[in-house]
């Protein structure tokens, strides 16, 4: 064998090789840790938005400690997790928002939506203690604990990314699918659930100046992810392979 055809066909069986182990391999939510070691009891691959969420839930003191992990739209943007006790959309959603301050430092901000106009910063329905975020590899993780009314089995759940800020307040989100379908119910008794969907957007609400939770969800499952190759690129790869055989032999 000549040494050009040996290295032509090193090449195609390291590309060959990558290809089936690397591509779509999708990080999933038990997969992950975080640099506080927080540890929670549950955790779920929320379905838009590459999101996720990690929970526990203390019935005995009606507490729910949550990471929310996104990354923002781009560098400069923001990431938001929010409950809604009056409903499943952006409006009435009680949002913890994440981002960037001037200064390079994270910071963590409460906003309660109450229409589709411009938002400020505003105290939420529920007590939060603990806020906290950070952001690497493109990533931003959220923490924080809410105080919820006793006896609360089941919250609407909404979650958003946007692209920047501008002095200090988010812009607004796009309004693909993904985005509008962020929301669905998290079932606290159970621990699962958290991706289902919420009902459908309201498609004639006039859209939001400013970043509210409200938006679609990806369908995922609670640590759900694999590495997966398509009938036609293996098939492909195959013909890559045994055609380089026919060119070294």
């Amino acid at each position: 064998m000549a040494p050009h055809q040996f290295t032509a066909l090193l090449l195609i069986l390291s590309s060959l090789s990558l290809l089936l182990i690397s591509p779509a391999r999708s990080l999933t939510c038990t997969s992950q840790t975080f640099t506080n070691n927080h540890l929670y009891a549950n955790c779920t691959d929320l379905p838009t938005l590459t999101a996720y969420l990690h929970w526990t839930y203390n019935p005995s003191n009606s507490s729910l400690s949550v990471a929310f992990i996104a990354p923002p739209a781009q560098p400069a943007g923001w990431v938001a997790w929010a409950l809604n006790p009056t409903g499943s959309g952006m409006v009435g959603a009680q949002a913890l928002v994440a981002f960037k301050k001037s200064n390079g430092s994270m910071t963590v901000q409460t906003y309660n939506i109450t229409s589709y106009g411009s938002i400020a910063q505003s105290a939420i329905a529920y007590k939060v203690s603990g806020a906290s975020a950070e952001y690497s590899g493109g990533v931003m993780k959220m923490f924080a604990t809410l105080a919820l009314p006793g006896g609360t089995t089941s919250v609407n759940q909404v979650w958003q990314v946007g692209p920047s800020v501008t002095n200090g307040v988010p812009d607004k989100h796009a309004f693909q699918a993904a985005n509008l379908n962020a929301k669905g119910v998290l079932d606290l008794v159970s621990g699962g659930g958290s991706g289902a969907p919420a009902p459908a957007p309201e498609a004639s609400a006039p859209a939001p100046v400013a970043g509210g939770p409200g938006g679609p969800a990806p369908s995922g499952g609670n640590g759900s992810g694999a590495s997966r190759v398509g009938n036609g690129s293996l098939g492909f790869l195959m013909f890559l392979f045994l055609a380089s055989f026919m060119v070294c032999f």
